[in-house]
């Protein structure tokens, strides 16, 4: 994976949270400049990978076990009737 710099102006610059009556936030109030960053990131966004990004549990399952693999925490996956011998 290549290495990339990241400058401070890259970040999505939130001005104001919208949130419900308990405090979880709901929407972002942002800048048009930094919408249009954030679409083009969007783009770049296979359709076929999109679902992830969308399911929360998913993606953070995923994250979960890309964290575990980088510290070698791995098992092997027995599908189906396949026995180890």
């Amino acid at each position: 994976m290549p290495a990339v710099a990241k400058r401070k102006d890259d970040h999505i610059k939130v001005r104001q949270f919208i949130t419900d009556t308990k405090g979880h936030k709901m929407a972002a109030v942002i800048d048009i400049n930094a919408l249009k960053r954030l679409e083009t990131v969007l783009d770049l966004i296979p359709s076929s990978e999109q679902w992830l990004y969308k399911n929360k549990k998913a993606l953070e399952s995923v994250q979960k076990g890309l964290k575990q693999a980088a510290k070698g925490k791995v098992t092997k996956l027995i599908l189906g009737n396949d026995k180890i011998h």
